[in-house]
């Protein structure tokens, strides 16, 4: 009996890829998944004509997307939309494009699929040569989706290597495979309690200040924060040389220190000679807590 081709974890791949777009998007939508198709590498130059192609950098992988993607996008990210061969526009479909596949990585490796780590290039629609970053096999893998807000509809779909199809296993070899481990799990097994050995009598250490008299070489980082800040992506994406970012903590304010992510001391800036330093003002716990803390 013949198999279907199918690609492995397709349906966690989908619902990973549509919560990663409704959180993106802020709103309620369907990721729809289509059947895939084999595809030429020659007739790539026809994809790009009214496509927006989306590269990764090591690996024959891309992203195909219609251009009214790019406003919606654009519009969710940066608050303004923007068009095919705007300016930002490739940058915004890398950015998303890198976004989406640190989502599916995630979701893939909770489930031992794991993915290599790679960049994305765009090709803008209307590019008369399409030249991946990377060789390609004679022929691709076309998967289309599309996107569902509404009543507006958004086409896409991805391009894959061949080799990443499986084959859908023959109904008669399962049920001989599921008979098979059926009749060995009736198989008698024979159960008898664990021994151990004698581990001797318990021998506690000196103390807290023995214990950490051990890990007295082992260096720790220490961090001075002058203040922090929490921008939306769309203000980060505006940054630029001489931006000014505006800090939360007050002018006269201590300065905090962390030894390891852990709030030890507070002090205030000072200069010796021609290097910056800091003054301890106050510790915020005693040394006793402290040698717990970081112990």
């Amino acid at each position: 009996m013949s198999s279907n081709p199918t690609l492995p974890q397709l349906e966690t791949s989908r619902e990973a890829l549509q919560q990663f777009l409704q959180t993106l998007l802020k709103q309620e939508l369907s990721l729809e998944v289509g059947t895939p198709a084999p595809i030429a590498s020659d007739q790539l130059g026809e994809l790009a004509q009214n496509r927006v192609l989306i590269w990764a950098s090591s690996e024959p992988f891309a992203i195909g997307l219609t251009p009214d993607w790019i406003p919606l996008l654009s519009q969710a990210m940066l608050g303004e939309a923007l068009n095919a061969g705007d300016e930002g526009a490739d940058d915004l479909l890398s950015e998303v494009a890198a976004q989406g596949y640190g989502t599916l990585r995630n979701a893939l490796a909770a489930e031992g699929t794991r993915l290599p780590e790679v960049t994305f290039v765009v090709h803008p629609p209307g590019t008369e040569e399409v030249q991946p970053p990377v060789s390609l096999p004679s022929s691709l893998l076309q998967l289309p989706f599309t996107l569902q807000i509404g009543e507006a509809r958004h086409e896409g779909f991805l391009l894959l290597p061949p080799d990443i199809v499986q084959q859908q296993p023959d109904p008669s070899q399962s049920r001989a495979t599921d008979a098979a481990q059926q009749e060995a799990s009736s198989s008698p097994v024979e159960v008898r309690p664990a021994a151990f050995g004698d581990l001797g009598p318990e021998r506690l250490g000196n103390g807290t200040k023995g214990n950490l008299e051990l890990l007295a070489d082992v260096e720790l980082e220490v961090v001075v924060e002058l203040g922090r800040r929490r921008l939306p992506l769309a203000d980060v994406l505006r940054l630029t040389t001489g931006s000014i970012i505006e800090l939360e903590k007050l002018v006269g304010e201590p300065l905090e220190i962390y030894a390891n992510g852990r709030l030890i001391a507070e002090g205030e800036a000072v200069v010796i000679d021609e290097q910056f330093g800091v003054r301890i003002t106050s510790l915020v716990t005693g040394t006793r807590h402290r040698e717990k803390t970081l112990v």
